[in-house]
């Protein structure tokens, strides 16, 4: 019924990154740019640095999708700082699916999955998610063979991390500092960015087009997307979450509840607040203060 009230077919502020909702704005493309150049014509590593919830993994992911299969292969590797598994042995099993019970077993897997890509004339493409501020010394050495790894012929190995105020010049070795082809900062949205990124993410939800008709009939109830968050209700959102997309959508998901329990045709400041209170409840604010 929440769907259906709002002429929604999926829910658009889902916390489960989703590459279909990417919002671009202009430090999105450029990190964009900057993150596909590394993968289809680089060669070095490239690191994707910036606050927590502002996007790096679904510019991965979105960038994922976008590289062709047949001329990339891509492994994904998510938390690899929450993770003590070990970085080889992670590898292997995102390209091959296949688990290694140690590094020597792993490169020998990733050795042969590079030489296959090459047979086929791909090239291998690894992405590392939430990469720590201070690796351990056998993380960087085992990321160290990796950029290292010979292959003859024409497969490359590129590597992209992305990580949290990351600060590869003073905690990473001179070694992969002096390797980091370029690093890109992520950060919030801006104040007037918030607004077209919730309606865009309801247009990507399903939600009506702006074509409907003023007054529409009392048993019907369809959103015009850019009408469905009311300026003031966008500002409320974008100064509590400081621009940061997860906060934002952690907001505008409670806001749509409230409001679709109001039976209300469209998200105001009030709905906003009383979400957010709920968001806050016995917490300490996370980020800006509700007026």
């Amino acid at each position: 019924m929440y769907l259906d009230h709002w002429s929604l077919k999926r829910s658009p502020f889902e916390a489960r990154p989703d590459s279909r909702f990417l919002f671009t704005t202009e430090q999105h493309e450029h990190a964009l740019a900057a993150i596909s150049y590394a993968a289809c014509e680089g060669g070095e590593p490239v690191l994707l640095r910036g606050r927590a919830g502002c996007g790096k993994t679904l510019l991965l992911r979105a960038l994922r999708r976008r590289l062709p299969r047949e001329r990339f292969q891509v492994a994904f590797v998510p938390e690899v700082a929450c993770s003590e598994v070990g970085l080889l042995k992670r590898v292997a099993y995102h390209l091959t699916h296949t688990l290694v019970d140690d590094a020597g077993a792993a490169m020998d897997v990733i050795l042969r999955q590079a030489q296959e890509a090459e047979q086929h004339g791909q090239s291998i493409v690894l992405m590392f998610d939430n990469w720590p501020t201070e690796a351990a010394p056998n993380v960087l050495e085992e990321l160290r063979w990796l950029l290292n790894l010979d292959i003859e012929g024409s497969c490359r190995v590129d590597v992209l991390l992305a990580g949290d105020e990351v600060r590869p010049r003073k905690h990473w070795p001179a070694w992969l500092v002096q390797r980091l082809f370029t690093t890109v900062q992520l950060g919030p949205l801006r104040p007037g960015e918030v607004l077209p990124y919730l309606v865009h993410r309801l247009d990507v939800a399903g939600g009506e087009t702006n074509d409907q008709p003023a007054d529409p009939p009392a048993d019907r109830r369809p959103q015009t997307n850019r009408k469905t968050f009311s300026p003031k209700a966008a500002k409320l959102i974008g100064d509590w979450s400081e621009g940061v997309p997860r906060l934002i959508n952690r907001a505008a998901h409670l806001a749509l509840h409230v409001a679709y329990l109001d039976l209300a045709q469209r998200v105001e400041p009030d709905h906003v607040r009383r979400a957010i209170a709920r968001l806050t409840q016995d917490k300490a604010e996370p980020a800006g203060a509700v007026q």
